[in-house]
């Protein structure tokens, strides 16, 4: 039976002129990662989309690719040492504005178009979580941190409460007066080009900025990789 783990394999490689740039202890730029990105590109197409029917993710999705394809981010770009215990998630999503899922509840601010920042929990919070997003769209695009009473990790369980009791007030009339308002900060902003990519600590305030030139015929088309690492294992 044919497979595309050799296809992957070659499409995956890392650029061996990659370089990293960090933006602070919990923010990586890396410029030219792969070294076929167009390949990739075209990897990408062969696998099947599902639509994010009430997800959080404002677009689709494919389905999760086998845990070894982010293996050689994981050691040549993010040096996790072997021993530490690492479980990786890959895979492709496509976010467009207006999306299927616009403004079901006020929840949704965070979501759909994203105007508000949100944060992606690991299994508990014992562990550290890293989400990569590789950038495959031909054009660069943006992904936004912030701030919520000066923190720009979601470091505590009670100051995600008092974050998720915040944002749930706010909705499309309010939403200039309750941001940039010493309470919930936009930072500063990434900018990162094709072939680029950002990795960054999930707990990290941040929001995709989906801008309306991204349709659902042509989406804004980013990898994503995520490591949970429980370095547990390594005491």
């Amino acid at each position: 039976m044919e497979t595309v783990d050799n296809l992957f394999n070659h499409c995956s490689q890392i650029s061996d002129n990659y370089e990293s740039i960090e933006y602070s202890d919990d923010i990586l730029l890396v410029k030219n990662i792969f070294k076929f990105p167009e390949k990739m590109l075209q990897f990408e197409k062969l696998l099947t989309k599902w639509e994010s029917r009430g997800n959080a993710k404002p677009g689709m999705m494919t389905l999760k690719l086998p845990y070894w394809t982010g293996n050689e981010i994981a050691t040549r770009v993010l040096n996790i040492d072997n021993h530490v215990e690492t479980v990786n998630e890959v895979e492709f999503i496509y976010f467009y504005y207006n999306n299927i899922c616009l403004d079901s509840n006020i929840y949704d601010l965070r979501s759909n178009n994203c105007f508000l920042p949100h944060t992606d929990p690991g299994p508990t919070r014992n562990v550290t979580n890293i989400i990569g997003l590789i950038n495959l769209n031909q054009r660069s695009v943006k992904t936004g941190f912030w701030k919520f009473k000066g923190n720009l990790t979601d470091n505590d369980e009670s100051l995600s409460d008092e974050y998720n009791q915040y944002t749930n007030t706010i909705n499309h009339d309010n939403y200039h007066e309750k941001i940039n308002n010493g309470i919930l900060d936009n930072v500063f902003n990434v900018e990162y080009n094709f072939n680029d990519a950002i990795f960054y600590n999930s707990m990290c305030y941040h929001q995709p900025i989906i801008d309306k030139f991204y349709t659902r015929e042509n989406p804004r088309i980013m990898m994503r990789v995520s490591f949970v690492l429980d370095e547990s294992q390594d005491q």
